[in-house]
């Protein structure tokens, strides 16, 4: 991977410090950037009031930020963008996206400015969460900061749980193929759970095996391995086999659990803030179950600055992103959208800390921050993944066994990470 030039570094951050006054504004005049996202709905809103608030407290700052309709969307304008040598000022970005970015020198490492008079303490960067900030960094650099992160929980109909004797949500996934049969009544078109294409919960069954996406000393795939087979298989064993998962796509499964029909749903954390105002019954969230470890995938992005704006502009957007994952910033929110907050300390900030008390179940969830991982950085993954979901969703049509699915998933992510 391409490195900054020690002479171009040394000069970036002298222009920096000078012009920037150690990053805060000495000029007098407004500085306008650009923020390519792909927040929608509440969590628009949310990003749009925190931008507005920021700009409140920083006058000489503009932010222009601009929504794509999706992440596709966003990935699609922005390697557009960098290609003609016109990307936004600063973006939200997936890792393989940003391992494109950074082996092209455009982006502007974070650590020049975490460094600089106005970036952060060893403290500050011991606050976030440590599996955050290790999935931040390429070729020992800090390149960029958690933005929007959420874990996978589920959300349960606590009535219909402890109608069946459930105080509490299991905690192993044998326990859970118990309950969902126990829950599940055909005859009354009730599901215990709701079943499909799920490459996020594959993921952290696979993780939770002691297997990986990749081999990345090898430079091969190795989800086909035993353990991605077993998790393949019990994903499709409730489908087809228990019959106590609803096969749904979409929106549905939220919708049906939202009306009753399924006793207990997969989602993000964030899944909550679109179903909040349509909750009729008692809905807790709990953890994931586990099987021989415990491991999590989290998922979002992180947040960049790009090559090619000015000083000031480069100042200005080190500003925001310093103000956005502070302590404050992140409970806010992680309070406005159920994101979860990127820092420990926002734990402990008392509108956040009321809510989390109030929410059944949000604390065990929060607590998987503390064993999450990620997946694979390399650009490869980008097209990679797409793979892997073709794969799983062959599976569980019964189209083809688990093994067969992947083996072939597994053939074609080779090619792709050796072109």
């Amino acid at each position: 991977m391409k490195r900054i030039p020690g002479a171009f570094a040394a000069a970036f951050l002298a222009a920096f410090l000078v012009s920037c006054g150690g990053g805060k504004a000495g000029t007098g005049k407004k500085v306008t950037i650009t923020f390519w996202h792909a927040m929608g709905g509440p969590l628009g809103d949310a990003l749009d009031s925190m931008i507005v608030e920021f700009e409140h407290a920083n006058p000489d700052v503009n932010i222009e930020p601009v929504s794509m309709s999706s992440y596709s969307a966003l990935s699609q304008k922005l390697m557009g963008a960098v290609q003609v040598n016109s990307p936004p000022n600063m973006a939200q970005m997936y890792e393989s996206w940003t391992t494109q970015f950074y082996d092209l020198d455009k982006l502007v490492p974070l650590d020049s400015l975490t460094r600089a008079a106005d970036g952060l303490t060893a403290a500050e960067l011991e606050d976030f969460y440590t599996s955050f900030i290790d999935d931040n960094y390429w070729d020992g650099r800090l390149v960029t900061l958690p933005f929007n992160k959420s874990v996978p929980v589920f959300f349960y109909n606590i009535p219909m749980l402890e109608s069946a004797g459930y105080r509490e949500f299991p905690r192993t996934w044998t326990d859970f193929r118990t309950m969902v049969a126990r829950l599940t009544d055909r005859k009354q078109g009730i599901w215990g759970t709701a079943g499909g294409v799920n490459e996020w919960m594959f993921g952290c069954m696979l993780r939770q095996k002691g297997g990986d996406f990749i081999d990345e000393a090898l430079n091969r795939a190795e989800f086909n391995a035993p353990a991605g087979v077993e998790a393949a298989q019990y994903m499709y064993e409730l489908v087809a086999r228990d019959s106590t998962a609803m096969y749904g796509t979409g929106y549905d499964p939220q919708n049906d659990f939202l009306s009753g029909k399924i006793a207990c749903i997969w989602g993000t954390s964030v899944s909550w803030t679109f179903m909040k105002p349509n909750m009729t019954f008692p809905v807790g969230i709990a953890a994931i179950p586990s099987w021989d470890q415990r491991n999590v995938l989290s998922f979002g992005t992180n947040i960049g600055i790009f090559r090619g704006g000015t000083p000031e502009q480069v100042s200005a957007c080190w500003r925001f992103i310093k103000w956005f994952t502070g302590t404050t910033g992140q409970a806010e929110w992680a309070e406005r959208t159920f994101y979860v907050p990127a820092r420990r300390s926002s734990l402990a900030v008392p509108s956040y800390a009321r809510l989390v008390k109030e929410t059944p179940g949000l604390a065990a969830a929060l607590s998987q921050l503390d064993y999450m991982s990620f997946e694979p950085k390399s650009d490869a993954w980008f097209a990679g993944r797409r793979i892997l979901d073709d794969a799983l969703e062959k599976v569980m049509r019964g189209e083809a066994s688990a093994q067969k699915a992947l083996d072939e998933a597994a053939a074609a992510v080779d090619k792709e990470m050796n072109k």
